[in-house]
């Protein structure tokens, strides 16, 4: 059988915050399938994962295309590109009357895309997130004439901002849609009726059971609340303080940990100070998985108290939580989107209602002082990660989708490889 071959395009590559595209990725090569990653932006954040060495793909960064010399690319790639000049100058026809700079910017990086992808044999592209990346993955499936299907995450979908009419354009081109919870896959075929509901599928993000492994009875530090994630406001780190304020009102012994960084750090800096919290709360800074893992093995518990912003951001299915089953560490989130779906509340962890730090610190506090629950909560979430959330078999099914989807590959570019007139 030959290999499977599939083009990803995602906004940044690699990105700390994004553990997920990364695990799907490595998951994937290890089944022996080839991935081509295109990136639309350099990485700009100095730290990246350990794993990233391990990835074989070769990673094009789109934004070396200069806008200016579009059109040179485009004659130098002409005989690449011209069995399929009317699809591309169709695209280009519809996007010049939009008068969207970014848009057009990013035709001429996926009509290079596109090239490349033919070059590479590629046999299906996707994208992560249903903004930019899909964009670019749409364009140069529709220059190309290979299938296309994106990943549906959550700001994507939910913010304010997004195009909607280009989504539903999207939607309705695309082989598959992936999304990663019930709640999304509802949301997106309320709001698009017009698209086939059986188009979208829920595939859960996986996460490496091998790696957040378990260990029954390991040694916990007492009284340790650990919180990871971005310091953005949809993940609600304002009603976690409150709610640590609450419990040293109380006198209930207790230190907290909040592992990221974000725009929201000065003022939770300066919030930590005004609530008197500067000798039991501490912000660690941005970490690597491997650096992360030790404290979901010795916390007592992890918070997430993710909430709705102003726009409509919100999270899906928040990756650090899918990590707190995985290595038994008693999860206590809120029950915004899909977080339901991955805490099961009384069973495996807690949920409380958004924007409640009172009820925030009452379940804090039930599982500080009860090992006993603590205890039966890491059991049950191990057990839903098996079940629910393991890398391999969310992957497998993944790739599976792309098989589907490549069997039924139309005619497409047969090309030599394309000229990239970069910086």
């Amino acid at each position: 059988m030959n290999p499977l071959k599939v083009g990803y395009f995602v906004k940044m590559y690699p990105r700390l915050s994004e553990t997920f595209i990364l695990n799907e990725i490595l998951e994937l090569e290890r089944r022996g399938v080839e991935v081509t990653i295109f990136s639309l932006k350099k990485p700009n954040e100095g730290r990246f994962h350990p794993q990233v060495s391990e990835v074989k793909a070769p990673v094009y960064y789109l934004d070396d295309l200069e806008p200016k010399k579009g059109w040179a690319m485009l004659a130098e790639n002409w005989p690449a590109l011209s069995s399929r000049r009317f699809e591309l100058w169709k695209l280009l026809e519809e996007l010049i009357p939009q008068n969207d700079p970014q848009l057009l910017e990013l035709f001429f990086a996926a009509a290079w895309a596109a090239a490349l992808a033919a070059s590479r044999g590629l046999m299906q592209l996707h994208a992560h997130f249903a903004t930019l990346p899909s964009t670019a993955a749409y364009f140069a499936a529709r220059i190309s004439g290979l299938p296309f299907s994106f990943t549906a995450h959550a700001k994507d979908i939910f913010q304010d901002t997004v195009n909607r009419k280009m989504l539903e354009e999207k939607l309705s081109a695309a082989r598959f849609v992936i999304t990663v919870t019930e709640f999304n896959r509802r949301f997106l075929t309320s709001s698009f009726p017009s698209v086939p509901a059986e188009k979208i599928r829920v595939l859960y993000n996986g996460i490496n059971l091998d790696f957040f492994n378990y260990e029954p009875g390991g040694k916990r530090e007492k009284n340790l609340i650990l919180c990871i994630g971005r310091l953005v406001p949809k993940k609600g780190f304002p009603d976690l303080l409150e709610a640590c304020a609450v419990l040293k009102s109380k006198q209930t012994p207790f230190e907290c940990v909040i592992i990221g960084q974000g725009e929201e750090e000065a003022a939770l800096e300066a919030k930590r100070q005004e609530l008197g919290l500067s000798d039991c709360v501490t912000f660690a800074g941005p970490k690597t998985q491997a650096e992360v893992l030790p404290y979901l093995k010795r916390a007592s518990l992890l918070a997430l108290p993710c909430t709705v912003d102003a726009d409509g951001n919100q999270d899906a299915l928040p990756t650090v939580l899918l990590e707190a089953l995985g290595t038994g560490c008693p999860a206590v989130s809120t029950t915004v989107s899909g977080i339901p779906e991955i805490v099961d509340s009384g069973v495996n962890g807690l949920l409380v209602p958004s924007g409640n730090p009172s009820a925030l610190a009452e379940a804090i506090e039930k599982i500080l002082i009860s090992p006993e629950l603590a205890a039966r909560f890491a059991r049950e979430g191990r057990k839903k990660a098996e079940a629910k959330f393991d890398l391999k078999k969310s992957v497998a099914t993944l790739e599976g989708y792309y098989r589907q989807s490549a069997e039924k590959m139309p005619e497409r570019l047969e090309v030599p490889a394309p000229i990239f007139m970069g910086k």
